[in-house]
């Protein structure tokens, strides 16, 4: 505004030592400069005002990128503190605030995969669970780590109900990986054929899930503050391994499952309860969906492919076996 008053007084000055049709020529030479200048001005002006705007943008979101991570690490502290000392949260007052979004919700996941604990109290990574399928509005399923220490093989392998606060048996099909699957280089996703490759064995599952509350401070949540929990991860008890040439890759989406408990059936289903549809399609999409959050399945790890039939009706001393087709049947009795 000071630079057109500026502009304006030293036209009006001129006018007046001019004659008529001086005057009137002065007047269309200096309207089309003032004009060139103004919209000058006008373009810098909302020129910087947008960069203003993006930078203002840019430094709101940075802030609330921190903010989440913040509270996924404080979520995370709290989780793994109370699974490392068994001293499960029963005040839902004394609960996690729940994650806003399905992104937050991930951040604690991260948060509790990179916990001290996690090494050094839990073994470290071990893979991951799928499950939650059509839970989260737009989200075919999601993702939760699994920790080594509670990754077991039968019928030696003893994982206690009581350190991992176990609540609910569900059949799954377990993959163990014989190659990564990082990034590609063309940046395109995995196809089924691909992931297959990278499968060393494939195994019957008896997952135990866990969580680090009581069903009170559950009860009291949403479902991004249920899940939060790591996906209610907990054990995992691998059955016999089988090498993918000795597996019928198409019949694995059509196998029928079955929980026993002391032999008495309590729950039945299907391996196409799987997300996307089968074990393999959900191996598939959790090696995508993982790189779209900047991680990958690697070789070593176990995914289990999600729930095929689930039972809450066990007590500890039971023995629970889940049958799942050609694949056979895993075997566990519930440690206190």
């Amino acid at each position: 505004m000071a630079l057109f008053g500026a502009l304006w007084g030293e036209v009006t000055g001129r006018l007046q030592r001019l004659g008529n049709s001086t005057r009137a020529t002065f007047l269309l030479q200096a309207s089309s400069s003032f004009l060139s200048v103004a919209v000058g001005v006008v373009f810098l002006t909302h020129s910087a005002t947008a960069s203003f705007s993006s930078v203002a943008s840019s430094a709101h979101d940075a802030k609330s990128q921190a903010m989440s991570v913040m509270a996924a690490t404080s979520a995370a502290e709290k989780y793994m503190q109370a699974w490392g000392a068994r001293a499960w949260i029963t005040d839902p007052s004394e609960m996690p605030p729940p994650p806003a979004t399905v992104r937050d919700m991930f951040l604690v996941h991260t948060a509790m995969q990179n916990h001290p604990l996690a090494e050094s109290a839990f073994g470290g990574l071990a893979g991951w669970k799928l499950g939650a399928v059509g839970v989260v509005p737009g989200e075919p399923a999601l993702s939760g780590p699994l920790f080594r220490q509670f990754v077991v093989d039968a019928p030696a392998g003893v994982v206690s109900a009581a350190d991992i606060n176990m609540h609910t048996l569900e059949a799954e099909v377990g993959f163990e990986l014989e190659s990564d699957l990082g990034p590609k280089a063309d940046g395109t996703q995995y196809s089924t054929d691909e992931v297959w490759e990278a499968v060393g064995t494939i195994m019957p599952i008896i997952e135990l899930c866990g969580r680090r509350s009581s069903a009170e401070c559950i009860a009291a949540q949403p479902v991004l503050g249920v899940l939060a929990d790591a996906l209610m991860a907990g054990g995992v008890v691998m059955g016999t391994r089988h090498t993918k040439d000795t597996v019928d890759r198409a019949a694995l989406k059509s196998y029928s499952t079955s929980l026993l408990v002391n032999g008495m059936q309590v729950a039945a289903g299907s391996t196409s309860k799987c997300p996307k549809g089968g074990p393999i399609e959900s191996l598939t999409w959790s090696a995508n969906h993982l790189l779209s959050r900047g991680q990958a399945l690697k070789k070593g790890q176990v995914v289990i492919t999600g729930a095929t039939c689930i039972s809450k009706e066990f007590k500890v001393g039971d023995t629970v076996t889940a049958s799942l087709g050609a694949l056979g049947s895993v075997a566990y009795t519930i440690a206190p």
